[in-house]
Order: structure tokens, then C-alpha cells, then sequence
């Protein structure tokens, strides 16, 4: 018994319009593939400001709700704020590596929180890291001391544990007494915490994070943590006009307990970073913070909207944004080819022509 074959066939109109269209959306998976940065200039609006060979780079890393910024001085050296969660030690990891970070020179760790500490065991285990900044508290497997306060978490403990383990970097707590870090053209100094000597008995880490103001080349970079108000108004009270910066890292992610209206005063900052995840369940940045910040005139960048954010610095000028969200071109690329096959897979059968009947 002889097997019929089904044959798909097509009329002309429909085999043209085929070809049209696979060629279309052939053509739309080389331009996504191809022009990929530019589509997502416009489409996440990007400042058109990357700087080949700059001096100084800055560079809010994208680790959904939390932290970690890396800056990158003229004289090679490095400098790693906090680390994000643990859940984005890997996308920090592999980020640094694209940066071709081998080394970290100043890893600082500004308070102890998981959100802010998380991928720091990682850091440890991947890079060569020289100098390490900690916050002020100890680790619940650390030998005690009554001079500081105890913050006894697993993520924390882990990070500390890392340190240790890996023995390779020098340590310190940071406060208010440490010297600034120096290079030709730059300076690191700590403005926070204030307190030398904190209460044994403290368990609001914010209270004790470290803040930091950072010139590169006459540009200033002033990165808050999750110091919130009170800590907020005794940087007011103790810095006053010196606390003025080009660029602020966002207090504690946007929260409306940070960010006051007296800190805008002082820092009357240029462009405002915000470091958060997308659709949090905190809020984050809450429409006081940013109302605030359209108040005070700053340019708001948000790592949940632009991913990657970075600011660079060339013969003292400071260029804002750099490197933002990208398309998912790899699953637009897919779903264009799926829809090529669709195209030829979908059969339409020909429409017979009715023969007029002869009066």
C-alpha cells in the first residue's frame, strides 16, 4: 500500500510575502545583534559618555538590592565598596573580571549588613586583595573585644572567616581616625563613623557605616552607605559646606529615612546614584528621597532601571553615566528565529476559484 506524502504548497502571493518577511525579521536579528549598544542607549536612555583612556573610573555596580561600587585610580590602583548580596557574588565577580580587576588594593566594607557584605567571601577567594576596611563590629567567631560591638550573622561571620583565611591583606576598622588614602591626583578620606569608640552594646549597624568622600582630579564622589538621618545631621554639623560633592551615592538605597533635605543643602549634588533592586519589597527608592533629590536639582540614576552606571574622569572633567542596561539581545535573536520558522511552518491552503455558472 502506498504511503501519500503531504506536501505544504504555497501560492506566489504567499511564498513573496514569506520571503519578505523572513527577510525582515532575519535583517532585525542583525541589527539587534550588531547595533545592540545603541538600541539600549535609547531604549534605557543612556548618557552618550563613555571615555576611552580615562583617568579615573567610578562604577555603581548593578547587584540588585544592595551595594558595591568599584573605583579605579589613574595610577592603577583599585578600591571596592561593599559587595552586594550573596545571591550576586557571581555577577560582581564575573563584573570585575571584566573590568580586568585582578587586584583589589582598598576593599571596604561599610557596615555589616548581608545586603552590603554578601559577595565578600568570593572576593577574597578570587582576587588578591592588599588592604581591608571593615566596619566596627566583630564577627560572632571572632576573638571579643569589649571595645567593639558583636554582629553575630552567617553572612558576616563567612566574610570575616574569608579574611582570615586567606591572610593576605591588612587590616583595618574604619572610623574617623584612619588617614586618607593618597595618590597624585586623588584622595580617599573617611568621614564616618565619627565615633572612635563605639558602644559594645550597639546593634544599629547604620549608626556605625562608613562614609566616604572621594576626589579624583578635582571631582567628588561622596558615598553615604545606609547612614540615615540622625548620622546625616551630624555629618551637617561636623562638616558643614566641605560635605558639597559632584556626585552622591544615595543614603541607605533611597530610603525616606535618608537623604534629608539639610544633606542636599550641603552637597548640592550634580547626579544622584541609587543602588537598588527592581520591584523590592522595601520600596526602594521611596517618592520622598526622589522628590527630594528633583528638589534639589540632581540627576537621578537608578542601578534597577540602567544596570551598570558608570561616571568617568579625564583631565578633570567629569563625564555622568557610561555603561547602562542592555537589551537581552541573545532572547531577542531567539524569539526573531523562532518567528522566521513560524513563518514557513504556518500553512495557509490556496482558495479555489469558483467557476461562474453560465446563464
Amino acid at each position: 500500500m502506498s504511503q501519500k506524502k503531504l506536501k505544504l504548497s504555497y501560492s506566489k502571493s504567499s511564498l513573496v510575502w514569506r520571503i519578505c518577511l523572513s527577510l525582515v525579521l532575519i535583517g532585525l536579528i542583525f541589527v539587534v545583534i550588531f547595533l545592540r549598544v545603541p538600541i539600549s542607549k535609547w531604549i534605557y536612555h543612556w548618557d552618550d559618555s563613555s571615555v576611552e583612556n580615562a583617568d579615573f573610573c567610578v562604577e555603581y555596580i548593578d547587584v540588585g538590592q544592595g551595594d558595591s561600587s568599584l573605583i579605579k585610580f589613574d595610577d592603577g590602583k583599585t578600591m571596592l565598596i561593599d559587595c552586594g548580596p550573596k545571591a550576586s557574588s557571581a555577577t560582581l565577580v564575573r563584573e570585575l573580571k571584566n573590568q580586568n580587576v585582578e587586584t583589589i588594593d582598598y576593599f571596604l566594607l561599610t557596615h555589616p549588613d548581608a545586603d552590603h557584605v554578601g559577595g565578600g567571601a568570593q572576593i577574597f577567594s578570587e582576587f588578591n586583595v592588599k588592604n581591608f576596611y571593615r566596619p566596627m563590629f566583630l564577627s560572632a567567631s571572632e576573638e571579643k573585644d569589649k571595645n567593639y560591638p558583636i554582629y553575630s550573622t552567617a553572612i558576616y561571620d563567612e566574610v570575616i572567616s574569608a579574611f582570615y583565611r586567606e591572610q593576605g591583606a591588612l587590616q583595618f576598622f574604619t572610623n574617623v581616625s584612619l588617614p586618607s588614602i593618597k595618590g597624585e591626583n586623588y584622595v580617599v578620606n573617611f568621614l564616618a563613623p565619627i565615633v572612635v569608640n563605639p558602644d559594645p552594646n550597639q546593634t544599629d549597624t547604620n549608626a556605625l557605616s562608613a562614609v566616604v568622600d572621594i576626589k579624583l582630579n578635582g571631582q567628588s564622589f561622596l558615598f553615604m552607605a545606609d547612614a540615615e538621618s540622625e548620622q546625616e545631621r551630624e555629618l551637617v554639623q561636623t562638616y558643614g559646606g566641605l560635605l558639597k560633592t559632584n556626585v552622591l551615592k544615595v543614603g541607605h538605597h533611597g530610603s525616606s529615612t535618608s537623604t534629608t533635605k539639610d544633606l542636599l543643602e550641603k552637597a548640592q549634588p550634580q547626579y544622584a546614584i541609587i543602588s537598588c533592586g527592581k520591584n523590592n519589597s522595601y520600596g526602594h527608592p521611596s517618592s520622598q528621597t526622589v522628590e527630594r533629590l528633583e528638589q534639589a536639582q540632581a540627576k537621578i540614576y537608578q542601578t534597577s532601571l540602567l544596570g551598570n552606571i558608570i561616571f568617568s574622569v579625564k583631565d578633570g572633567v567629569l563625564y555622568p553615566g557610561g555603561e547602562g542596561k542592555m537589551i537581552d539581545y541573545a532572547l531577542i535573536s531567539v524569539l526573531l528565529g523562532v518567528g522566521v520558522l513560524l513563518v514557513w511552518g504556518i500553512h495557509f491552503p490556496k482558495r479555489k476559484n469558483k467557476s461562474k455558472k453560465s446563464s
